[in-house]
């Protein structure tokens, strides 16, 4: 029976899993993101903490979704995709890793991204 793996991850962090067979494998992940924040104060103009009148514009998700087999990375999202997907070969007892890192304040907040990553042998 072919490998298959649905599974929901809360907070940006890794998961590993370990392929059974030696086969080709469909990784893919969904992100949810958190909404684009508008700051509430416009930044300085030498970098400050702003000027306190009015919002700035919106800043999105800023996610990074890495795909590794074993220690290599095989894919790397754009900063704020809602979505990975590639083809990986891999070996019984490989390891599959989808690591998301943002070092965007809001995206680091206590369930402010799930990501559910779905795994298949073909």
């Amino acid at each position: 029976m072919a490998f298959v793996l649905n599974t929901t991850v809360t907070n940006l962090g890794e998961t590993d899993i370990v392929v059974p067979d030696t086969a080709n494998y469909q990784v893919k992940c969904k992100l949810q993101l958190p909404n684009a924040i508008v700051p509430t104060a416009t930044q300085g103009s030498g970098g400050g903490a702003g000027t306190g009148s009015g919002g700035g514009a919106a800043v999105a998700s800023q996610v990074v979704t890495l795909i590794k087999l074993n220690s290599s990375t095989k894919y790397t999202s754009n900063a704020g995709d809602a979505g990975a997907s590639i083809a990986i070969a891999a070996t019984a007892g490989d390891t599959i890793k989808v690591v998301t890192s943002s070092s965007l304040a809001q995206d680091n907040q206590p369930e402010a991204v799930k990501v559910t990553i779905s795994i298949y042998e073909y």
